[in-house]
């Protein structure tokens, strides 16, 4: 399911929530004759309110909302004996700027960007189930020095000078173990982290160009706001025209102005990832000021017992 549609079950299961409760209370109130009697009395009053409002007439405008303030009075004691007020007759809705829709007019309310990050772990992989490990294992698969130069980045994150880690190498050659390392750690540390593959960034990339639905770029929003972003496997996703190289460009770029820390890991040469996704994108991604680039070499270790 998408997470929009998630989020759209979500909404309305809580206005579900809050309309049943009110005719819930509402019942319970109207089995109270007195009560039923009034509030019955009420609506015709609302009508006649009305017509007297047309007709000019002064008098009977105000012989009617004296009823009526007396109506509601006994209404609310009443209501008061049942350990209800007037209010809980009508849905009483979490957020009351969007009535539970999430969305004023086209625009996401507060209430939704945040229930849309806090879901946000299903972009991508949930950093809680990466793989956080020691250097006895890092010297096993042969990444020792990778591995200490990454323990200090996620120890010392976000106070780093170096914002951004590129690993690159063959297949099997602990990329993607150093990135989940280093994003498990940070993550337990309360900092939002994403960890998702080159093709899901691309599934964001392709769903924020070819919809527009309410809610599309909350995705990308994710993305661009994330503590520390990791794309694993930059160049093994489908390279779409006018999508993928455009809005990783934007994407780096926006991050980099909020000052975001970002990791890539990849089986290209840099001279690879400079022809597949050309010189702006590349020079976001290798700017010395910012990043550093980890090449990692020695066989497939998975291949290793």
């Amino acid at each position: 399911m998408e997470e929009r549609d998630r989020m759209k079950e979500y909404y309305a299961a809580l206005r579900a929530e809050a309309e049943m409760k009110a005719a819930e209370n509402t019942a319970r109130a109207r089995e109270n004759q007195t009560f039923r009697k009034n509030d019955n009395r009420l609506s015709d009053i609302e009508r006649e309110l009305a017509f007297a409002e047309i007709a000019g007439e002064k008098g009977k405008l105000r012989a009617l909302a004296r009823e009526k303030e007396t109506l509601r009075a006994e209404n609310e004691k009443i209501l008061a004996s049942m350990g209800l007020t007037i209010d809980q007759l009508s849905p009483v809705y979490r957020c009351p700027k969007c009535k539970d829709t999430g969305f004023i007019g086209t625009a996401p309310c507060a209430c939704y960007l945040e229930a849309a990050e806090k879901a946000g772990g299903s972009i991508g992989i949930p950093p809680e189930t990466l793989p956080a490990f020691g250097e006895e294992f890092a010297k096993e698969k042969g990444i020792a020095a990778a591995y200490r130069k990454t323990l200090s980045f996620a120890e010392k994150f976000p106070d780093v000078k170096i914002r951004n880690i590129n690993f690159l190498g063959r297949t099997g050659t602990g990329k993607t173990l150093l990135a989940g390392n280093v994003a498990a750690r940070v993550a337990k540390r309360g900092f939002k982290v994403i960890f998702l593959s080159s093709f899901e960034m691309n599934n964001v990339f392709l769903e924020y160009h070819s919809f527009f639905e309410e809610g599309r770029t909350l995705p990308m929003n994710a993305l661009i706001a994330a503590d520390l972003l990791v794309i694993d496997d930059l160049g093994a996703e489908q390279n779409i025209r006018n999508v993928t190289v455009p809005y990783l460009c934007n994407l780096l770029s926006e991050r980099g102005m909020r000052g975001r820390s970002t990791l890539i890991t990849s089986n290209l040469s840099q001279e690879e990832l400079l022809s597949r996704y050309a010189e702006r994108v590349f020079s976001r991604i290798f700017d010395k000021r910012l990043s550093t680039t980890l090449s990692l070499g020695g066989g497939d270790g998975r291949l290793k017992r």
